[in-house]
Order: structure tokens, then sequence, then C-alpha cells
């Protein structure tokens, strides 16, 4: 059974490569879209608005979709679960 890829605690990207993650230290639990030039976490707004971006270039779906297809995504993940 092949093990399960790793994936940013923000944002759910596959982290597959050290490239991937914050800093390139794979330790750590977010990848390098979701973090500062530091390493720390991105406000919420700031990930959501990057995923919303990213949505609507990669499936060519509006802003509106794509905002709503975001913040369900990022409601399940460790670092914004639980967030009102």
């Amino acid at each position: 059974m092949a093990d399960k890829c790793p994936s940013c605690d923000s944002c759910g990207m596959p982290l597959e490569k050290p490239a991937d993650y914050a800093l390139g230290d794979v330790t750590r639990p977010y990848c390098s879209y979701c973090t500062d030039a530091r390493g720390r976490l991105l406000s919420y707004a700031q990930v959501l608005e990057t995923n919303t971006r990213y949505y609507v270039e990669s499936q060519g779906i509006s802003a509106a979709a794509a905002q709503r297809m975001a913040e369900a995504l990022l409601a399940d993940k460790p670092a914004w679960r639980g967030r009102h």
C-alpha cells in the first residue's frame, strides 16, 4: 500500500517535494503559497484570495463560484477549522 501524499494544513495542496513546503522545510505543515518569506502562515483572507484566483484561472469559473469553493475547502483544513 502506498503512503499518502502529505498536504498543506492550510489549503490542501499536495506537498510532493521540498520546494512545495514553506521555506523548503519538509517539517513545516504549510505550503510555500500559504506562507510569507519567513515561513509564517498568511492571513485567512490572503489564502482565500489566492485559492479563489487559482480556481478562476484553472477552472474558468466565476469569481463568486470560485470563492464559495475556496471557502468550503479551507473550512475543512486544520489551519482554519473552527474559524467563525
